[in-house]
């Protein structure tokens, strides 16, 4: 039989996502096939599945922490804001429809299925179901339309795991509020809580574990560290604006206009010696960057309006006259051409902008996503693409528009799409043209996601840019790939130094 366990928080960002990543790596190393689960999970930041199915970021990174290939069983409901008040809903992989709030609420009944029919299907598959939450189980003015907290507990019979950020302070008002507002059945299936992002010494905490153990008649598994360390894919909020090496030598910036998506594409960078990574929103913060990206964003026209409001649109273009590298990633790509237009009004009301005008595309936004893993090769246009370099590149795709280009543009490079949900790409042994570059060579776009992943890629870039600016080019990097199972290990490692081992699976047991 399949057993379970599940992580819900006092609030969001309290470190959910990573403590069940953790989960998913320590167990899948003790030989359990794990599947990470979230009902529900509203997030601009997703990935793309084998089969072209889309997912959120958070189960795909915990799937790799399992050491399994995502599924949309894992992810079958992806909000996607539009708005405050507005979402595209995606399920099972696929878009369903716009929707706001009260409507998204009245087809609850139809949902909740799906959630169902998603936890019976990983049953069948997997040994153990690592269940994620969303926000606090104690929204109140919520439980009637719950589906991503005690609901799915209830759905998979699932024990609950509390978590509670230390770091934001109001501990103890945090842990105990919430356990006030449960109803006795749902606090009856809370079966322990960990204190998570402990700066210093965790039993300096010995004392406050005391108290909330007898506050609230729960075993305290343990005190989490702050990880300083770590480095996985955030879920969906830029919580740290500025990454910078000691020395650094290149100053990157990321454009982070409202509705910044996919940020997570340039994690990357992070770690790369003498680099400073930085996300923008305003032209005071601009500097002199020696690499500006335009990212992707759920509302395009929306994000390019932000751009001229800041005065940032002004700056990208003076920085691109001067020779300056500008790369627009999807959104960010339509952006960098001469017109978005949105005739159906699939993003927003605003049916046509100007854009920045450095690539020669226009763009149309369609009600048909493309979504899919791709293979990019004929590399060359690229300033830093040299032969002996690298030949093909790994990426997924994740857009609505359809970019047109004029006859004097070059192309980038051709893809090779794997599988895709889009009716309109049946074949997928055809090789398509795609992105563009301008005839300088310092102002390029393209719509995949996940590019700088690619090892020799990204250090061929960074080693143009130093190279551009007088520095020695950097020796081999470590792998991306490598530093990410670095950071599961490392994660899984902590998890079980700083919790209760034997008490965690006598409750995945159930025998407590």
């Amino acid at each position: 039989m399949t057993k379970t366990i599940m992580f819900q928080g006092t609030a969001s960002e309290v470190g959910k996502s990573i403590l069940a990543a953790a989960c998913c790596r320590f167990f899948a190393r003790q030989g359990y096939k794990v599947t990470p689960f979230k009902a529900q999970n509203m997030s601009l930041n997703s990935y793309i599945c084998a089969d072209g199915s889309e997912v959120a970021m958070a189960q795909a990174v915990q799937a790799a922490a399992a050491q399994v290939k995502p599924t949309v069983q894992m992810s079958p409901i992806l909000l996607k804001p539009n708005a405050d008040d507005d979402s595209q809903v995606i399920l099972l992989g696929k878009i369903y429809k716009n929707m706001q709030a009260d409507q998204y609420f009245s087809e609850h009944n139809f949902f909740l299925k799906v959630v169902k029919q998603a936890l019976i299907e990983l049953s069948e598959n997997f040994d153990l179901i690592v269940l994620e939450g969303g926000g606090s189980p104690a929204e109140i003015n919520l439980k009637n339309k719950d589906l991503v907290n005690m609901k799915s507990a209830e759905l998979a019979n699932a024990p609950v795991i509390l978590i509670a950020d230390i770091d934001k302070g109001g501990i103890f008002a945090a842990v105990i509020g919430t356990f006030e507002l449960l109803t006795e059945k749902e606090r009856k299936r809370i079966k322990g809580i960990i204190i998570n992002k402990f700066r210093g010494d965790p039993a300096d905490f010995a004392d406050g574990v005391k108290i909330i153990e007898a506050r609230t008649g729960k075993k305290v598994l343990g005190v989490m560290p702050y990880l300083k360390e770590l480095s996985l894919p955030a879920e969906n909020s830029l919580t740290t604006r500025v990454f910078k090496q000691s020395e650094h030598q290149l100053d990157l910036v990321v454009i982070a206009y409202p509705q910044l998506a996919n940020f997570t594409d340039f994690d990357y960078f992070k770690f790369m010696p003498g680099i400073s990574l930085r996300f923008i929103s305003s032209a005071a913060e601009f500097g002199q960057p020696d690499l500006i990206i335009l990212p992707g964003s759920k509302t395009t026209i929306k994000s390019l309006n932000f751009l001229y409001q800041t005065g940032l649109a002004d700056l990208i273009c003076q920085a691109a006259k001067a020779g300056k590298m500008i790369i627009g990633i999807c959104a960010g790509y339509q952006m960098l051409g001469k017109e978005i237009s949105d005739p159906d009004q699939q993003e927003s009301v605003i049916k046509q902008q100007t854009g920045l005008n450095l690539l020669p595309l226009r763009t149309e936004l369609s009600s048909e996503k493309i979504t899919s893993q791709v293979q990019a090769f004929d590399l060359g246009n690229l300033p830093f693409s040299k032969a002996d370099q690298f030949t093909k590149l790994t990426a997924y795709e994740i857009h609505q528009g359809r970019s047109t280009l004029s006859k004097e543009s070059k192309q980038l490079f051709k893809i090779k799409r794997f599988k895709s949900t889009a009716k309109s790409l049946a074949d997928n042994k055809k090789a398509y043209l795609s992105g563009a570059i301008n005839k300088a060579g310092n102002v390029w776009g393209t719509y995949l996601h996940d590019i700088f992943r690619n090892d020799e890629f990204r250090s061929a870039l960074i080693n143009y840019l130093r190279l551009k600016k007088g520095l020695k080019p950097l020796p081999n990097i470590e792998s991306a790939d490598f530093l990410r199972e670095k950071n599961y290990n490392y994660l899984a490692d902590k998890f079980s130094q700083y919790l209760d081992l034997d008490l965690l699976n006598k409750i995945i047991n159930k025998e407590v």
